[in-house]
């Protein structure tokens, strides 16, 4: 098992989580594969699909070393520890549960609930939540983030829920951590007509926008200069 602070940074390296949420279970893996070869580093299996902890187990044996796999739309502990013995990394949640939370640190996994107010907020990083997810970020804008960020700017947060090419990387200046994406990445029209390079290439256009805008704001950053008298 990697140490935690290891699976914290693959988590955020590509700045994408990609939602893989009700698709043919005959299908996730080259599904996966796709979206591993654009680029992306964590895969997000959400417990509502059909034979979502097969899936879980497969995944991470499969992309062990190459991309972390875990679960989301996790609404109770009992769910999150069947994710994490399926073999999930992370736990996502849309909403705040404290089990859940509680849970996967219970196991060394990262903890990612859902919220949307500075209380919620607040709260899920008292019980110990190593990041939080603002949904639905479409709703609330890029506006929001910056808003929220300012108070909270040690609390890293992943927006997830209308993220695309157009606003990610307005999403990213923000100040986030990374975005999750579902079916604006996992193209289910693709998948249909088994075009799974399609996948590959949209992949590989919001890594690259990530990136771009993280170098953007990496230039932008303020430098202190200290003088040693």
């Amino acid at each position: 098992m990697l140490p935690k602070v290891m699976l914290l940074n693959k988590l955020v390296e590509s700045g994408v989580i990609a939602v893989i949420r009700r698709i043919p279970e005959d299908q996730i893996e080259l599904v996966a594969e796709s979206l591993v070869e654009g680029g992306v580093t964590a895969l997000e299996v959400t417990v509502d699909s059909p034979g979502a902890f097969t899936v879980i187990s497969k995944l991470s044996k499969k992309m062990r070393g190459r991309a972390l796999v875990g679960a989301g739309t996790v609404l109770d502990g009992e769910s999150a520890r069947l994710a994490i013995q399926s073999g999930a990394e992370f736990i996502f949640s849309p909403s705040l549960h404290q089990e859940v939370v509680r849970t996967a640190l219970r196991y060394g996994k990262i903890a990612v609930p859902g919220v949307m107010t500075p209380t919620e907020m607040i709260t899920a990083i008292e019980w110990g939540a190593d990041l939080v997810k603002i949904f639905p970020a479409a709703g609330l804008g890029v506006q929001y983030i910056k808003d929220i960020k300012a108070p909270f700017p040690h609390i890293p947060v992943i927006p997830t829920g209308g993220i695309n090419l157009e606003n990610v990387a307005s999403f990213v200046q923000a100040g986030v951590a990374a975005v999750g994406i579902g079916g604006n990445l996992v193209d289910y029209q693709a998948i249909e007509e088994s075009d799974f390079e399609r996948i590959t290439q949209t992949a590989k256009q919001y890594v690259t926008s990530i990136q771009e805008a993280r170098q953007i704001m990496k230039k932008s950053e303020p430098t202190i200069q200290v003088t040693i008298k």
